[in-house]
């Protein structure tokens, strides 16, 4: 009997430790997921700023259906404060991007929107930390 009830706890003791370990593996899993998609957006954010500086996007391009596809997965994975963060970055890209470029354009128009895009995927950056650290 005493054999039996020792056996018992023994097993309940071994059981709650393993589903512990399960979730704090679960947790660094989720938590690499989120990494791997706020550097992905970050990165294409940037890569798409730098590649349509002389240029125009064209907004069927795959380069840009891409980012868009990594953008939607970033909001509904992220906490608020980050989801609005990444729209500001989105907003700022468009932006960009979109703007007809050439050899009479504004620099110092152009420069200042390149500011605000780097301001916003640093404010974004920030936020995406935050989150991974909560993790």
């Amino acid at each position: 009997m005493i054999s039996a009830v020792a056996g018992f706890f023994m097993l309940s003791r071994n059981q709650k430790h393993e589903i512990t370990k399960d979730e704090a593996l679960h947790q660094r899993q989720i938590a690499a997921g989120k990494k791997a998609l706020y550097v992905d957006f970050l990165t294409t954010s940037n890569v798409l700023v730098q590649k349509y500086r002389d240029e125009q996007c064209r907004a069927d391009g795959e380069d840009y259906f891409s980012y868009l596809k990594i953008y939607h997965e970033l909001e509904i994975v992220a906490e608020t404060p980050l989801r609005i963060s990444a729209f500001e970055v989105l907003n700022a890209v468009n932006a960009f991007i979109a703007l007809p470029k050439g050899e009479k354009q504004d620099h110092e128009f152009f420069r200042a929107m390149r500011e605000e895009v780097d301001k916003k995927v640093g404010e974004c950056q920030c936020l995406a930390k935050q989150d991974i650290n909560a993790s």
